[in-house]
């Protein structure tokens, strides 16, 4: 939920002391999002959150606390990181090119103690896996992506969904791990609306299921979800659940899940740089700190709220507001970006809030795209 107005939770003591620029997380209110995440799916063993979100491997020490040991991740990258953790299970949640594959596979020949799998969703990436497994002589987990409505990524439940599943499980170097259907694109704002889309969606999933057991094949597992329809999901009892966001929140979720038990954790602080004009504030807040893929505004500035942002370059956020005479070059500002994954991609470390006062330095670690394995 956002906080109100009044609500300074969000305030650096000294000031002085923070970059802006600059991503504030605050750990006691990840540790909160924790315990509410284990608190909805109802038992921390089925969680496999993502790691998109927040890229940083003090966040996944923080779950691992809490005992959740299975994460997902989209990149290379976000793979080292997550071994570097020393979890359990790692599922690379993008179905990968053949040059990403035998690096994934290299990494589970040197880490035998972590379960790895990958996505696939059609019968050219499966071959070209099967080959690759077979020359490597490893044995590779795969989830059978699912198209239900989102039309991104994903194979439609159907009878070509079962025979890919099938064609799966009969190669000896093949392991099918079950179903991965995300659906990020129910996001009704009612609650009991989003359970009901979701449930319409995920019938396909169950037919899938049935069809692929009637032809004598096993569905051990399903993945389902994000954040959006982590709740709903939740209410099944028999599903892994995946969300990401719900680690550090952000406005845009919080008006799609409005009574959501999740807190921000996670603001960006920014300066007056100029007043160039009348009712005008300028902030050091350009598309180079702050994701740029929303329509304006981006992002709530704390005490700003109604004012009208007028745009936004590659370091400079220009807004106008009555209030502005309220404020001198150099004051500092607090920000809610509307979506905050890829906001924290933007900046290399993270300046760690507790009790007010800036107490150390978290490497934002996992957004390299090229890593050496």
């Amino acid at each position: 939920m956002i906080q109100p107005k009044q609500e300074t939770w969000y305030k650096v003591i000294d000031e002085t002391k923070v970059s802006t620029p600059g991503l504030l997380v605050f750990p006691d209110r990840v540790r909160k999002n924790i315990a509410s995440m284990i608190a909805i799916a109802g038992d921390v063993n089925r969680l496999w959150p993502h790691i998109k979100t927040h890229k940083m491997a003090a966040v996944v020490q923080l779950q691992m606390e809490y005992g959740i040991r299975r994460f997902k991740c989209a990149t290379l990258g976000e793979v080292q990181l997550l071994i570097d953790c020393g979890v359990d299970h790692i599922l690379l949640a993008m179905q990968p090119s053949k040059d990403k594959l035998l690096k994934i596979l290299k990494l589970q020949q040197n880490h035998p103690e972590i379960s790895f799998s990958v996505l696939v969703d059609n019968t050219t990436s499966l071959r070209a896996f099967s080959e690759l497994a077979e020359q490597k002589q490893q044995n590779l987990n795969l989830w059978l992506d699912l198209n239900i409505g989102m039309n991104r990524t994903g194979i439609i439940p159907g009878s070509e969904a079962v025979a890919l599943y099938r064609e799966i499980e009969n190669h000896p170097w093949l392991t099918a791990k079950g179903l991965h259907a995300y659906d990020g694109h129910i996001r009704p704002h009612n609650l009991d609306e989003r359970i009901t889309k979701c449930d319409v969606g995920f019938k396909a999933v169950y037919e899938l299921k049935t069809a692929i057991e009637a032809a004598e094949g096993t569905v051990a597992d399903i993945i389902a979800g994000g954040s959006p329809t982590f709740f709903p999901h939740a209410l099944r009892g028999n599903v892994f659940l995946s969300p990401g966001t719900t680690l550090l929140w952000d406005a845009g979720y919080s008006k799609i899940w409005e009574e959501s038990p999740f807190l921000i954790a996670a603001v960006l602080a920014t300066r007056v740089l100029s007043k160039p004009a009348k009712n005008i504030l300028c902030f050091d807040l350009g598309h180079k700190a702050m994701a740029p893929e929303m329509p304006l505004p981006r992002a709530i500035i704390f005490g700003l709220e109604t004012a009208v942002h007028r745009g936004q370059s590659e370091e400079h956020l220009i807004i106008e507001t009555p209030l502005a005479d309220q404020y001198q070059v150099g004051d500092m500002a607090y920000a809610l970006p509307y979506h905050i994954c890829p906001t924290v991609a933007k900046h290399n470390k993270a300046q760690i809030v507790s009790k007010g006062q800036l107490s150390e330095y978290w490497e934002v670690k996992a957004r390299d795209y090229i890593v050496n394995i």
